[in-house]
């Protein structure tokens, strides 16, 4: 299955996806903490961006980040799981939005994440492997 190099890198793997949503699991370790010694915001950050970019590629046109605004809602606790989840609120032809929320090992909400996606003309794989239905369509 697909994961974002960074994702890896950090310990994290794509659990699931489908067209518009994504979830991203990231256990934490030592190595993720902050000057408080809970899991750090760029860590957070990076378990939400996995799952948004997993999204907003899902339809098979590829798509970068446009915009991506971050609200910390609890700290998170270091050994805790990561678990992020993207969902589709909005998609036109050439942008689409996003709310990803990420949770602690114990359900809380740590994060919560808009994003929006600029959806280019360019296909995964390549054009012709896409019908023109669906292109046209998505």
């Amino acid at each position: 299955m697909w994961s974002s190099a960074l994702l890896a890198h950090l310990g994290g793997e794509l659990e699931a996806w489908g067209p518009g949503w994504a979830e991203v699991r990231l256990p934490t370790a030592p190595p993720h903490a902050n000057l408080a010694g809970t899991v750090h915001g760029a860590v957070i950050t990076a378990a939400a961006a996995a799952a948004f970019e997993a999204a907003c590629n899902s339809w098979g046109r590829a798509a970068v980040a446009a915009a991506i605004a971050v609200t910390f809602t609890a700290p998170a606790s270091l050994g805790t799981v990561l678990a992020a989840t993207a969902a589709e609120v909005s998609r036109a032809r050439r942008t689409a939005s996003y709310r990803i929320e990420v949770v602690d090992g114990d359900g809380v909400l740590v994060a919560w994440v808009q994003a929006l996606a600029q959806r280019t003309s360019r296909w995964h794989l390549g054009e012709e492997r896409w019908p023109a239905a669906w292109r046209e369509r998505y």
